[in-house]
Formats: C-alpha cells, sequence, structure tokens
C-alpha cells in the first residue's frame, strides 16, 4: 500500500513539475529555444544580408505571441536596425528590414526624435510660461492615399524620399513637416485667450530658432490636483493650425473657424458611433 501511494505521489509530482515547466514555457521561454533563436537569426543575416555589418543586439521572449524577437543592428549605419520574429523551433516568422530600413521609416524615426528633444528643450524650460499636461514636437508624415482632413495634416515628410543615415537638416525640414502639440491650462478658456496664447508661443519658438509648420492647441480649465480633469470640461481645440496663419490681424476669426470645423468633425464622429 506504502509503495502505491509513493508511485501515485510521484506521477503526481512529475504532472504537478511538467505543468509548471509548460505554462513558465509559454510565460518566459525557455533556454533551448532562445539558444535556438539566437543560432537561426545569426544564419538568417548572414546568408539573407551579407554585406551590411549586422550585429544580434538582443534576443528576447514575447509573452503576446508565444515566439522570440531578435534585434538586429548595423555596426556602421544609425538607420539600419530591425526586428525578426522567429518560432519556439527556430524558424524565421517576420523580417521587418523592409519595413523599418528600406520604407524610410527608421530614418524618418531618427529625424523625429531630433525634433522632439529640440522642442521638449522649450517646454520643460524653467522660463516656459504655461502650464501644460500633454506637449510634443513631432516630424509628420505625409501618406498620399490618406483623406486630408481637420485631424489628418496634409503636410509632411515622404517616406521613400528620405535617404539612409543622411545628415538632414532637422530644423530646416521642420518649416515643412514640424508639427507641435500641446494641451495648456487656464482660468480663462475663451477664443481671445486662445489667440492670445498662440500668438505667443509663435514668439517663443521664433526665439529659440525652432521651426513649426502647424500646431495642435487645446485650451482647457485647470486639472486637479491628483492630475484629473476639471468637472468644468470647456475647452477649445484647433488642430494642424499653420505657423503662416499666426499672425495678429483676424487671428480670433481663423481661431474662431477652424475650431468650430474641428468641433462640427468630432460631432459627426460622434454621431455615426450612435446611429
Amino acid at each position: 500500500m506504502k509503495k502505491i501511494i509513493k508511485i501515485i505521489a510521484g506521477i503526481t509530482a512529475i504532472i504537478l513539475i511538467g505543468i509548471l515547466l509548460f505554462v513558465a514555457n509559454g510565460m518566459v521561454g525557455n533556454p533551448v529555444s532562445k539558444t535556438l533563436a539566437k543560432q537561426s537569426a545569426s544564419k538568417y543575416i548572414q546568408k539573407n544580408y551579407p554585406n551590411l555589418d549586422l550585429k544580434i543586439e538582443k534576443v528576447n521572449y514575447s509573452f503576446k505571441t508565444g515566439s522570440y524577437y531578435a534585434l538586429v543592428k548595423s555596426q556602421t549605419s544609425i538607420d539600419t536596425h530591425f526586428g525578426l520574429d522567429i518560432s519556439m523551433t527556430g524558424k524565421i516568422l517576420y523580417d521587418s528590414y523592409e519595413s523599418h530600413v528600406l520604407s524610410g521609416w527608421n530614418t524618418w524615426q531618427r529625424i523625429d526624435s531630433e525634433y522632439r528633444t529640440m522642442v521638449d528643450k522649450v517646454l520643460t524650460s524653467p522660463d516656459f510660461p504655461y502650464d501644460s499636461h500633454i506637449d510634443f514636437g513631432s516630424i509628420e508624415i505625409k501618406e498620399a492615399d490618406r483623406e486630408i482632413g481637420p485631424i489628418r495634416p496634409g503636410y509632411g515628410l515622404v517616406l521613400e524620399d528620405l535617404e539612409l543615415d543622411k545628415d538632414y537638416d532637422v530644423k530646416e525640414l521642420a518649416k515643412t513637416a514640424g508639427h507641435i502639440t500641446i494641451y495648456i491650462e487656464s482660468e480663462e478658456v475663451t477664443i481671445k485667450k486662445a489667440s492670445e496664447i498662440l500668438m505667443n508661443l509663435k514668439e517663443i519658438f521664433d526665439k529659440a530658432d525652432i521651426p513649426f509648420y502647424a500646431i495642435s492647441f487645446v485650451l482647457e480649465k485647470p486639472r486637479k490636483e491628483d492630475g484629473s480633469p476639471n468637472e468644468d470640461r470647456e475647452e477649445i481645440g484647433v488642430n494642424h493650425f499653420l505657423y503662416s496663419d499666426i499672425y495678429e490681424e483676424g487671428l480670433e476669426e481663423r481661431v474662431t473657424k477652424a475650431y468650430m470645423e474641428l468641433k462640427e468633425y468630432y460631432e459627426k464622429e460622434d454621431a455615426k458611433y450612435n446611429e
């Protein structure tokens, strides 16, 4: 009897260990599969990209996909970095070289990051006069097949035109593709106040020598101490308001027009969901 109990206990322990290993494998992968993934990634890049001086930066397991992700970088090209998705058995499932490197995406990301850093220096300066909880700069991408409207810009860089590793003058590009997004808090939420702030923002960025082509700006009531929105949800917003339209004469009328167009757009979109 004792022998039978021991056998049953041993079988139960083995089953439990098996279940734990199975669950762990699904959560964090396993050393054998990770080694297979590294080897497969190495062979793959040697075969497909022998002249790119590539290096496998890291290999990590993805719980969401149940596969491994290898980050591959060039040691000589700043814009050449991409990912490989690899199965548990070492099969290459996806290669993002074309979509990230050849498409111009990585080059755009580098330009966008540099511009964002420039804008952040202004927004985080002790001299910046406004309270804002959302604020950043970006370089827009122009997509030929995308519908242009109040929330979709008709300006930006064309990815296919970007050159790999080229040292771009980011400020020059920002003149036709730079976009500032900023939410400013104020007790006074009026068209007049919004226009005054837009004029001041233009002066601030001009003084800092940081160009932009357009700005998306929201003026809203100050947030609560815990950071949650004010119960008074009154706000005035404009999307992709052009730098060239920010001048004193007639500014309030232009802001009003842009605000009403944006408001009408959102009302139509809301109506679609409520049908």
